[in-house]
């Protein structure tokens, strides 16, 4: 079987040799899985992973199959096991330098449902699967968050296998969408390009292609507000990506909130935007 991510060989590279300083390092580890003969299946839930994280572009990516010998047998043997205080210790000391983040998996189920014509007849397969990972702090030990993805084919296939592979596919977008709920990237308002009737119309934030922001992104614009010693996170407005100007920056379009924007900016208080789940264009499965 073909595996998905022979593409994705070379851009991981890349993204290793010329990630930014400021990145975090993920290690992506085995996607786990009790059925006989379902090894095919989880190595490329495992490779869909790595492509999300790769395309998203948030960290330098360390994909477990990517290691020596040594040390992908290390981590294998450590298991669950390796996933606590005291063995996390043993882990960072022996050969996983940097690694920030951990990532592992587990496919729970998957099946590909027979599809019949008007005349009772086979004309192929649906495919439908269901994978949690989860992402663990690589420094001590503690969940930084947990993701249940459940995908499907909705135009079938001919075999059960091309059926499941299909659905697999589809689930890299789910994704790169929770892992900007565990992950969201933030940034400044740069300047306010332009606006209208005492609102600003558009603007830059200081994100661009380096972190994967891609036009049609969307993101809330929030202030820090202090109360008694304390930070409160307000939402005021939001903007959608119409332009990505390299690796640091990108132009945006209000679509909310844009007086409110303009006020806080000129006032310079303590405004950022971040990005949130909606992925442009919406998900086809």
């Amino acid at each position: 079987m073909k595996k998905l991510s022979v593409l994705f060989i070379c851009l991981l590279v890349a993204n290793v040799m010329f990630a930014q300083a400021k990145k975090k390092v993920v290690l992506i580890g085995d996607v786990k899985c009790s059925y006989e003969n379902s090894k095919p299946y989880s190595d490329n839930v495992h490779d869909v992973i790595v492509q999300a994280f790769v395309e998203k572009a948030l960290h330098e990516v360390i994909d477990i199959n990517t290691l020596s010998a040594v040390d992908k047998e290390f981590i294998r043997m450590s298991g669950e096991r390796g996933l606590n205080e005291d063995n996390f210790k043993n882990l960072q000391d022996a050969r996983i330098k940097g690694a920030n983040f951990i990532i592992t998996g587990t496919l729970s189920n998957y099946d590909a449902i027979p599809v019949k014509n008007d005349k009772g007849e086979l004309v192929g397969y649906n495919g439908k699967l269901n994978f949690i990972f989860k992402v663990t702090n690589f420094q001590d030990g503690t969940q930084k968050g947990t993701a249940n993805i459940a995908c499907t084919t909705l135009l079938h296939q001919k075999t059960k296998d091309a059926a499941i592979m299909k659905a697999i596919t589809n689930a890299k977008k789910k994704v790169i969408k929770e892992i900007i709920k565990i992950f969201p990237p933030s940034a400044p308002i740069v300047e306010i390009t332009s606006t209208k009737k005492n609102a600003a119309k558009t603007l830059v934030l200081e994100i661009g292609a380096g972190l994967g922001i891609k036009k049609g992104d969307i993101f809330k614009v929030c202030e820090k507000k202090k109360y008694r010693g304390k930070i409160r996170i307000v939402e005021i407005g939001k903007v959608k990506v119409t332009s990505v100007q390299g690796d640091d920056f990108c132009e945006c379009k209000v679509t909310k909130g844009g007086d409110v924007i303009l006020k806080d900016f000129n006032e310079e208080k303590e405004i950022f935007a971040e990005q949130m789940t909606k992925i442009w264009p919406p998900i086809n499965i």
